[in-house]
């Protein structure tokens, strides 16, 4: 866990087309992180205020942290996020020092996340009542990252602020498919894992393993829904 007491960065992964928009400012008008993807889509969350609507940055509080990459609940989690981000030549990793004038606060994504899974686990589709209530979950777990003290399954930052792009640092720099190679093999051991532990496969209500057709249809659901049901 990163050290939350005193001096925070964040951690954002984006791809070359994505760090020229925020060196140039060419699609947004503003150079640097934009906070744009919204924290809840109009219409979700059954009566959440205006402002968890809006746009918003989001970002970890780890390069690669273990509750995302070797979550017990939600497997493949880790690739799933990093294959919405690994569409262009190359992949980065931007960093960046968080102040107390950033609008800035940890959510726990997993409220979303056991929606996304229930059907890989032979639950059903999640139901509108099922989503709103997630994300008024997901909005109530907002805590300011400065007095974040840890505890959540699935830590994600969120920034309701811009972030200039004098403040973003390069961690690094990859092509790709090299990237993509490495997930991929990392995600392949950890479910190896999993298997020899008896948390996969999936079982329904009766003891039974999940229809494989399931397990595929969800998870080309979850490669394809970005970071938002």
């Amino acid at each position: 866990m990163a050290d939350l007491s005193d001096r925070i960065r964040g951690y954002h992964y984006t791809n070359d087309e994505g760090f020229s928009n925020m060196r140039t400012g060419w699609m947004y008008r503003e150079k640097g992180l934009t906070p744009i993807r919204r924290f809840a889509h109009l219409g979700i969350g059954g009566g959440l205020p205006s402002e968890a609507h809006d746009g918003v940055i989001e970002a970890l509080l780890e390069p690669e942290p273990a509750s995302w990459k070797n979550n017990v609940e939600f497997p493949t989690l880790w690739s799933y996020l990093m294959g919405d981000v690994c569409r262009r030549k190359n992949t980065l990793l931007l960093s960046f020092e968080l102040t107390p004038q950033d609008k800035a606060f940890v959510v726990d994504r997993a409220y979303i996340e056991r929606q996304l899974y229930r059907l890989a686990k032979g639950q059903g589709e999640p139901t509108k009542e099922d989503r709103d209530k997630a994300y008024r979950a997901y909005w109530e777990s907002r805590v300011p990252v400065f007095d974040y003290k840890g505890g959540y399954s699935v830590p994600q930052l969120t920034i309701w602020s811009p972030i200039a792009f004098e403040r973003l640092h390069v961690e690094w720099q990859h092509e790709t498919m090299d990237k993509l190679r490495q997930i991929h093999e990392e995600t392949d051991k950890w479910l190896t894992h999993l298997e020899e532990i008896g948390v996969l496969p999936y079982r329904d209500a009766q003891g039974n393993p999940v229809d494989e057709t399931q397990v595929n249809r969800a998870n080309m659901r979850q490669k394809s829904r970005g970071m938002i049901i």
